[in-house]
Order: structure tokens, then sequence, then C-alpha cells
């Protein structure tokens, strides 16, 4: 999310590019690096709904003016096109978005510590739950091992365990009424 860049989003298709990581020793914005993800599989492309491209719409018509008003006031503004980035145009670092995180869960009456990485978790979990086949699930997030997929990613949830039973009797209840028993 901190490497991404508004050339990877095409606002007609709604499709994101993720190409990139980002590297910030000791998480001084200045410093940043931009690498390859950890595996090819990494490197990949997703689909987002009309909503949310509207939503990166608006942000990147706010940003610009941002950019407007903030860049002269900055003698190494950067102009690097980060979808999310500070006024000064460099892109947040990853300790920037947990510390954020941690201090809006202190806020709320959310007790469990999380970090931003409990939102892929979730993502899987709430692809699972939408009966999003496997390999759509992998490629969405960039898995190259079902095994990884399934080992750390996915559960059963209690929700999902209570369909199974509701989705039987839907699609095959009508069989339980066609067997009469026997009756002597």
């Amino acid at each position: 999310m901190c490497a991404l860049k508004w050339t990877d989003i095409n606002f007609d298709t709604g499709v994101i590019r993720v190409t990139k990581t980002i590297d910030m020793p000791n998480h001084n914005m200045r410093k940043y690096k931009l690498t390859p993800p950890k595996t090819k599989k990494s490197i990949r492309e997703f689909e987002v709904d009309e909503e949310i491209v509207a939503m990166l719409k608006r942000l990147k018509t706010i940003q610009g003016k941002i950019r407007l008003s903030e860049r002269s006031k900055y003698d190494d503004y950067n102009d690097e096109n980060f979808v999310f980035c500070r006024a000064n145009g460099y892109p947040y670092s990853s300790r920037f978005i947990y510390e954020r995180m941690k201090s809006l869960l202190n806020k709320s009456n959310i007790t469990k510590a999380a970090g931003p990485h409990i939102f892929r978790h979730t993502h899987v979990t709430m692809l699972t739950e939408a009966e999003v086949d496997l390999k759509t699930i992998m490629d969405r997030v960039g898995h190259e091992d079902s095994k990884t997929t399934l080992g750390v990613y996915t559960h059963v949830t209690e929700q999902m365990k209570k369909d199974a039973g509701v989705g039987m009797k839907i699609k095959y209840g009508d069989l339980l009424k066609l067997a009469k028993p026997n009756v002597m």
C-alpha cells in the first residue's frame, strides 16, 4: 500500500497493479527504496469495485489540491505520485501506518492489538466466506503455494459452519422428500 502510485491504478477498468514494495530504513521517509515484491507471484493485478474507484478518484483530487498548495513550501517536495503520501509528497512508512492504526484502536473499544496486516487476513476470510475459489484468492493476494493461503490466512468461520448445513438443505433437501422409508 505504501508503494502504490497513481500509475498503478487504471480508473477505467478498476484494476490495481502491485509491482513493487517500499523499503524505508529506520522509517526515514526521505531514504526510501522501491523494490520488487518478495516473489514473482506477488506481482499481480486485481479488480476493485466502482465504490473503491470513486474513493480513489476523490483522494486523487484532494491530493492534487494539496500538492498545489504545499509544493512551494518544501525545498525537497517529493513529486513521485504516491497514492498515500504526506503533504510533502513523501510516502508513509509501514511504521507510520501501524502507529496510526494503534492510535485509532486505542480510541475505540477494540482491545485486541492488531496491525494493518490484519486487513489482509480479513480480506482473505471475507473472500472465503463469499465462496471465491482458492486460485482466485491466491492470485489476488499473490500466493504461489495454496498451503500458505489455506494454512495461514483462511479458517472456517462459525458462519461458514452454519451456512454449510443450510446450503446442503437448500441444494439437496428435496432428495430426502423423495426417499420414503420402507415401513413394514
